[in-house]
């Protein structure tokens, strides 16, 4: 399917969506973030810091624990693949789209480098209804931050989730908020691809195959321990030193 086949069809059926999604806002769980503290350290070995930013899955909605959360569960992996000492910090909440993911980041104060990134953005600029051309300038933006303040570190951006799966949004609403996530995991990609240190790894995590939390919006900790290995293991491939 084309660009042009994806946003005729979204503008399409968006009156009926629109409706919809009010609804949902109204009627959907709200999981907290996760709780515990937003920086820590695993494994042994040569340290390694990794950076998380980005959204709910960030935030570890659903996981619990920050340790079950997807970016923890990350540094657990990460600390496995390469036998070393993993730093992390998590920078994330609930409901941060593009513009919010770079204003964390101009406003971030670290006391060492990273030498890894992980980001988690999107979902939010797919329900807010974010310009294809907005969240293309602004990723790029995003990115070019990321080589001005921290050249020497790579970034592994999570894709958008397969939102035509998620079992949470009725129908046709979630037919059309996955051909929008699609469509801008593409343009993510496409971005991405141009950057030498940042890779996109598409997110296979779904409700399909694999277990949610009970709002139907968000991959449990089980399935986030499965999401970190398969990041980890692309990294390792990706970016061997």
């Amino acid at each position: 399917m084309t660009p042009v086949f994806y946003r005729t069809a979204f503008w399409l059926m968006l009156p009926v969506s629109a409706a919809q999604g009010l609804w949902l806002r109204r009627q959907a769980l709200r999981l907290p973030g996760a709780s515990g503290p937003r920086q820590g350290a695993v494994g042994n070995g040569e340290p390694l810091r990794l950076l998380a930013l980005g959204d709910s899955i960030i935030d570890g909605v659903g996981a619990g624990k920050i340790e079950s959360a997807l970016p923890v569960q990350f540094a657990k992996a990460l600390a496995e693949h390469k036998r070393c000492c993993v730093h992390w910090q998590v920078e994330g909440q609930s409901g941060f789209d593009i513009e919010d993911v770079l204003e964390c980041l101009q406003g971030l104060q670290l006391s060492a480098l990273p030498d890894l990134v992980l980001i988690s953005v999107g979902v939010n600029d797919v329900t807010g209804l974010s310009s294809t051309r907005h969240w293309r300038r602004k990723l790029i933006e995003l990115l070019e931050l990321l080589n001005l303040q921290w050249p020497g570190s790579r970034t592994v951006f999570a894709g958008l989730p397969p939102m035509a799966l998620f079992p949470l949004p009725p129908q046709p609403l979630r037919f059309t908020l996955g051909l929008r996530a699609a469509l801008m995991d593409r343009i993510a990609a496409d971005v991405i691809n141009g950057f030498e240190n940042a890779e996109h790894v598409p997110t296979r995590i779904n409700p399909t195959d694999h277990s949610f939390c009970e709002d139907g919006f968000h991959p449990s900790a089980e399935s986030c321990s499965l999401w970190a290995k398969e990041l980890a293991s692309i990294d390792q491939r990706r970016f061997a030193s």
